[in-house]
């Protein structure tokens, strides 16, 4: 058989062979319309999806749990939906019903829980055999007319029963309660609605068909949350929602202040949608703990039916600044994403096609549903009270004959020949005379052919009315009109999430180092990318770094401060200190903060801290800049094609996303091979894997704010490459290289003469190479003296500087006990 056809049938003839990318094409799409119209997607016309309509209709259909009715175990409801309607497993039955019972999950739940039905806080529903339930008056307002030919049936899963295509809802189910689910390629999450805003739109809708969404929004003025909260998005953005049918609801939680003699506290009264209030606390405890939040001492959850978060705060402190920081860093306030995608109805009674509407789309749908039941609840109506009057036209024309129709009654030989006979002389049919003669004798008394005529003319009353309503289409929408607005003042209540537009949303006025303690600290990089924070560093040979790795990076800053992150892919990656972890261990990889490329390494480090500037070096006397031109620090890297950049470092200093910010263009093979701060005033030294190295001036590289692709440094041979470069602060300073012997160079300005940029340097070895350069560690911290200076402290660059020196006397110690012994 072709690897690419397969058989449709078990024999595999080759006649049944078919294409393989055809078979998969159709079964997937019968797959994702099967998602699409049975399970994820709800109906614009009930608002419900099946498995949620199948447990509505079972339990009023078939267990009889009405409102006024008893309770009855979850698992007999779950039993019953899974063995008639919905073979899709009984935890999904049961946990779409515990949805339906619970009231922070529906504005208007449909189903009353007896028992755990879960909390707010996250936990788990009891299991189904010990919670109990049955239907809420408003669920019955979606099923009370199932029972008069208003809706179609189908056949179920075996087509053994029959199940309703939708529910005849006097309510929106759709606005009202909402509605998410992920389907084959789009989703829907549709926010809850007050009742009475949505039935005052529809109203006003049914009066004026020609209103737009901007009208419609004068009545639904955005969604209404269960758990109430704020909503901060103006009148425009819920117009550009509501007439897209899509877009961003800002929600937040709402507090109250509190004081308790001298204390004072915050009183988070509700949350935001679907949060889980557990997660909330954690992560607002989790801010407290971390000294992120300083305005607040102590978080705890009074909450019983209503949300009750005390959050205490400092003598002193300000309650919004700390609101504005939760806001800003925890789940209390986030978007509520919306996508009005529903199903709609087609031609074909049983498939819906899904499609996104707006708010009058909508609306307009669940009116003209409406219309179409009162329709057939209407002709199903007549059609019961012809069938009424019929019967009561044949015992009205019997009871004025009736000793005729007893006799010969009495005269017959049994129920078929006396049906005969009376139909033969009165001219009744068989409907007629099967109930006379069903007839109880006492209804034979005088005064019941009066309750017969009476009744009789009511029901004639009432066709002429029901004909004439279905006669008059203006008659019947007037009818609709009625029940729309008796159905939504019987259970509409407050709005309870309150409308306070952008002026309240306090994010402008967030200042991130406002909850920030400041602190000094040590920030320690390792060359591998691994980054820490540590209180105390007293020598570098004492930090802790993962084998195979070394100190790259030094910083005592505090705080409040940025690190700049520079790596040989040109990209910048800029972090607050503050989020660097604290910790005496090896610290966490620099990826973990940000999105690094594949292969992508760290080849420099620098901090926006004013305190940590370079010096200038007092090796070139740069003239002052221009009005206008950049001032330093500067940066500057150079790249292993021999390409120089400098930018300055306030470029840099402010915090990025993830992605971070280019700092350099380079070509598809070169790459970056350090950044180092400066002034601009010294020279940088370089050299070059064929053994070529160069001096020049720092300032002759031009600066450039955005990312540049740079000026030439060195003038490099055919296959050459730059090795490494550093920028000397001292005359007898320079850049240390190692040949392909071993031996050691140091490339400075005492041996080799400063030149300009761009030329092909100084030839230092004929036959040999340069094979590695050493990187001595960047340590960073305030001059001597400074204010910033900790004297109980001592500086680390002093103690290395000593440690370097003893060094070098003992192995000039060492190499004299040697000539002395030899002698």
């Amino acid at each position: 058989m072709d690897l690419f056809s397969f058989s449709s049938n078990a024999g595999g003839g080759a006649g049944d062979q078919i294409a393989l990318h055809e078979a998969t094409q159709t079964r997937y799409l019968n797959y994702a319309l099967s998602v699409i119209t049975s399970r994820a997607l709800p109906d614009v016309r009930d608002g419900l999806k099946p498995v949620q309509r199948r447990i509505l209709y079972a339990m009023f259909h078939d267990l009889k749990l009405k409102p006024e009715g008893r309770f009855r175990k979850s698992a007999a409801v779950v039993g019953e939906v899974m063995g008639k309607y919905h073979p899709h497993g009984d935890q999904s039955i049961y946990d779409a019903m515990v949805r339906m019972a619970q009231p922070f999950s529906l504005r208007y739940p449909l189903v009353n829980g007896h028992g755990n039905f879960g909390s707010l806080d996250g936990d788990a529903p009891a299991a189904m055999r010990y919670t109990e339930a049955k239907l809420r008056d408003i669920a019955e307002a979606l099923l009370d007319e199932i029972k008069q030919r208003t809706v179609d049936f189908r056949p179920n899963y075996d087509g053994q029963l029959f199940e309703p295509v939708v529910l005849p809802a006097k309510l929106p189910q759709l606005l009202i309660n909402g509605s998410t689910g992920i389907a084959v390629g789009m989703a829907t999450n549709i926010p809850p609605h007050n009742l009475r805003e949505v039935g005052k739109a529809l109203v006003a809708l049914i009066d004026d068909p020609e209103l737009d969404n901007g009208a419609l929004c004068k009545y639904v003025k955005a969604p209404d949350f269960p758990t109430g909260g704020e909503i901060l998005n103006s009148k425009e953005e819920l117009l550009q929602v509501y007439e897209t049918g899509q877009g961003a609801i800002r929600l937040r939680g709402q507090y109250e202040l509190e004081q308790e003699g001298r204390k004072r506290q915050i009183v988070i009264t509700s949350i935001p949608y679907a949060l889980n209030k557990s997660t909330l606390i954690e992560k607002i405890a989790a801010q407290v703990i971390g000294n992120k939040l300083p305005q607040i001492v102590d978080v705890r959850d009074e909450s019983t039916d209503v949300v009750r978060i005390v959050l205490e705060l400092k003598r002193g402190a300000n309650a919004e600044a700390a609101m504005a920081y939760l806001y800003k860093h925890t789940p209390l306030q986030q978007n509520f994403n919306v996508n009005l995608t529903c199903l709609v109805p087609t031609d074909n009674p049983e498939i819906a096609a899904p499609e996104r509407l707006d708010l009058k789309g909508a609306l307009r749908h669940f009116l003209d549903f409406r219309y179409d039941v009162l329709i057939r609840r209407l002709n199903y109506q007549l059609e019961k009270l012809l069938e009424r009057i019929h019967i009561l036209e044949g015992f009205e024309l019997i009871f004025d004959a009736l000793d005729e129709a007893i006799a010969i009654i009495r005269k017959s030989e049994g129920k078929a020949d006396a049906a005969g006979k009376l139909m033969a002389r009165f001219g009744l049919d068989e409907v007629q005379v099967d109930a006379i003669l069903e007839l109880k004798l006492y209804r034979l008394a005088k005064l019941e052919i009066l309750v017969i005529r009476k009744e009789l003319k009511e029901k004639r009353a009432e066709v002429a009315r029901i004909r004439k309503i279905l006669a008059s289409p203006k008659l019947a929408w007037s009818h609709v009109r009625g029940e729309v607005e008796e159905a939504y003042k019987a259970h509409a209540d407050p709005r309870r999430t309150k409308l306070v537009g952008p002026e309240a949303d306090i994010d402008d006025a967030y200042d991130p180092e406002a909850y920030i303690v400041k602190e000094k600290t040590w920030v320690i990089v390792t060359r591998r990318g691994r980054v820490k924070r540590q209180k105390r560093v007293s020598e570098i040979s004492a930090i802790r770094v993962p084998e195979g790795d070394e100190v790259g990076w030094v910083i005592r800053t505090d705080t409040r401060q940025t690190i700049s992150f520079f790596t040989q892919l040109g990209a910048a990656y800029v972090a607050r200190v503050d989020d660097i972890a604290q910790t005496t261990g090896y610290g966490d990889p620099v990826q973990a903060m940000f999105s690094f490329g594949d292969g992508e390494r760290l080849v420099g480090v620098c901090t926006a801290d004013p305190k940590l500037e370079p010096q200038p070096t007092g090796l070139q006397e740069v003239e002052p800049p221009g009005e206008g031109d950049p001032t330093g620090p500067f940066g500057v890297a150079i790249t292993r094609h021999g390409r120089a950049l400098r930018f300055p470092l306030s470029s840099h200093s402010e915090l990025t996303k993830k992605g971070g910010r280019k700092y350099a263009t380079l070509a598809d093979d070169d790459e970056v091979v350090a950044v180092y701060p400066c002034h601009g005033d010294g020279n940088v030294a370089l050299a070059t894997e064929q053994a070529r190295v160069i001096l020049f001036p720092i300032h002759e590289i031009p600066v450039r704010v955005n990312a540049a692709r740079g000026v030439n440094a060195i003038r490099l041979g055919d296959k050459d490459r730059v090795l490494g470069f550093s920028l000397p602060e001292k005359r007898r300073d320079g850049l240390k290289v190692v040949t392909n012997r071993g031996r050691e160079i140091l490339v400075r300005e005492t041996s080799y003469k400063v030149v300009g940029r761009g030329g092909k340097g100084h030839e230092v070895l004929r036959l040999g190479r340069f094979v590695e350069w050493h990187q001595s560690v960047a340590i960073y911290e305030p001059a001597a003296g400074s204010d910033d200076d900790d004297q109980a402290e001592s500086s680390v660059k002093e103690a290395e500087a000593k440690k370097a020196a003893s060094k070098a006397r003992d192995k000039e110690a060492g190499s004299e006990r040697l000539d002395l012994g030899e002698g």
